[in-house]
Order: C-alpha cells, then structure tokens, then sequence
C-alpha cells in the first residue's frame, strides 16, 4: 500500500529477553533509522543480521498504489512481556525506506480489497521530515506472520 519502489526493509521482532525497543523508541532517538552503515538502528535491539522476505513489484509506475507483503520469521512459542508482568506472544512489525519522494499511499486511493487486508495494521511515516520512511505495528504476532 505504498506509492513508488520499495528499496529496503528491515522487520523486527520483540523477545521476551529484550522488550524495551519499539519503533516509536527508535523514533524518538534517531532523526534517520538507518544508521551510516547501512543498517537499520532496530536491529540494535532486535533482528540483527536475521534475513526477511519481501514480496513486491520489481518496478511501478509513477502516482501508482502498490502492495507489499512481508514474511516475518521466527521461531514459534517465543514469547515477549506484556505491559501487565505476564509472557504473551511476539509484537512485530517493520521499518520500510523508500526512495525519496515516495511515501503511503492516501486512504482515499485504496481499493476496498487493500484496505480490508490492512485493516488493523498500523502504517505511520517515521517522521514529517522522512516521509518515504514508514514505521509498520507493533502488531500481534501469532496473527500476522506476514503484514
């Protein structure tokens, strides 16, 4: 649901070991996600070098709405802490560049079909000022092993 080309995307999970990192944490701490290296700053506290898959359009055209769909990977039954003490299940989500000029696509030009298979799934821009850059979740895990 995005306009333009995907040019990278990096997912995040949140063990129970290291709970403590959502994106609106990286948000608030780092202007840009992607840190001079390359990589994304969430993987600091999460994924790391964990490989992801991605299924997208190899090119768009300009002023066009397209899907992407991620393939999150984790192992089953890791469980995370929930904001009342107890193990629940994994939050996911992911951070996704896009080259500049690009940014989510409006709700008004979604079709009925996207929008009931985004239905619950949080898409912001990471900022004003980074608007081809969107935060995606944290959404339930044992749900949405692909967002």
């Amino acid at each position: 649901i995005i306009l333009g080309s995907l040019m990278a995307l990096v997912t995040f999970l949140v063990p129970s070991e290291d709970c403590s990192a959502f994106p609106v944490y990286a948000q608030q701490a780092y202007a840009n996600p992607r840190e001079a290296t390359g990589r994304i700053v969430c993987a600091n506290c999460h994924l790391a070098q964990k490989p992801v898959a991605i299924e997208a359009p190899t090119s768009v055209l300009p002023d066009s709405v397209f899907e992407a769909v991620v393939k999150i990977p984790y192992a089953d039954g890791l469980k995370q802490v929930q904001g009342n003490g107890t193990k629940g299940g994994l939050n996911v989500g992911s951070i996704v560049v896009l080259p500049e000029g690009f940014k989510l696509a409006p709700k008004d030009r979604l079709s009925a079909e996207i929008k009931a298979k985004t239905k619950g799934v949080y898409i912001q821009p990471y900022s004003d000022q980074k608007p081809n850059i969107l935060v995606v979740g944290p959404i339930a895990g044992e749900k949405n092993r692909e967002i």
